[in-house]
């Protein structure tokens, strides 16, 4: 699996725990949302209060009317990453998962 995190367009380094942490993690959430199960990749980006998915290059809508599916996405997502450093929460954060077997 191959995670790459950018923070404003500067890719950060990450370490091995926190590569495995992510790669755990933002397959679940993708996984538990009303979308495409990711089979190859998974990008997300999150710029202030909003959150983008994309599964295997498919957007994936989150239900505006209720809210709670982007809130709890973002804010799962957020709090992994925001001590890393070089984390700018202010700006566009994008995380890019590549998953086993696939290329």
């Amino acid at each position: 699996m191959r995670i790459r995190l950018y923070s404003n367009g500067r890719e950060l380094p990450v370490s091995p725990f926190i590569g495995k942490f992510i790669g755990n993690v933002c397959p679940a959430v993708a996984a538990s949302l009303k979308g495409p199960r990711p089979e190859k990749r998974l990008r997300y980006e999150l710029e202030g209060d909003s959150i983008r998915i994309q599964v295997d290059g498919v957007s994936v809508p989150l239900d505006k009317s209720q809210g709670f599916a982007e809130t709890i996405s973002r804010d799962t997502l957020l709090g992994m990453i925001r001590h890393l450093k070089g984390v700018d929460q202010s700006g566009l954060i994008c995380i890019e998962v590549e998953l086993e077997g696939n290329s």
